[in-house]
């Protein structure tokens, strides 16, 4: 996958049961090197620096898979910013998980927009991207720039 001209931040837990198994079979090799605050933290939580590197390797692994997520949206998302033509554009994604929604900035003529797109609708775009997901998004970015562009199909 090409690099995003776009930057995503992921915000809130993002581990999955599939990161924890991989997880806990992973080489000890490929475990994370413990800073000594983290170790610290370890000992008092009074469980092995192994088993907390284990659960900061979740953590990574979630990361990258969100992330992953986010650069697929973010295309959707520059699809439909491209039909919109100047001067709109992807600056930035944030997944805010503790709220259940990327939010997208978008440049434009004026100050940044923020839009908000609920995790049920971004993932029915990532996950199936069909006419009418998409559509869905089209439409809540048209209202979310303050654009009153007829709805046509998407190209």
């Amino acid at each position: 996958m090409a690099t995003p001209h776009f930057e995503i931040f992921i915000s809130g837990s993002t581990g999955s049961v599939e990161d924890w198994q991989n997880a806990m079979n992973a080489p000890k090799s490929e475990l994370p090197k413990l800073s000594n605050e983290q170790k610290e933290v370890a000992r008092r939580m009074e469980m092995s620096e192994e088993e907390y590197a284990r659960g900061v390797l979740v953590g990574r692994y979630g990361e990258n898979r969100q992330k992953q997520r986010g650069e697929k949206l973010g295309q959707r998302i520059e699809e439909i910013l491209e039909g919109l033509g100047k001067p709109y554009q992807l600056e930035a994604l944030l997944r805010e998980g503790v709220k259940f929604r990327w939010v997208a900035r978008i440049r434009t003529s004026g100050p940044p927009k923020n839009v908000a797109i609920g995790f049920d609708l971004a993932d029915d775009i990532i996950d199936s991207g069909t006419v009418q997901d998409m559509e869905r998004l089209r439409v809540l970015m048209l209202q979310a720039l303050g654009r009153r562009d007829p709805l046509g199909s998407l190209q």
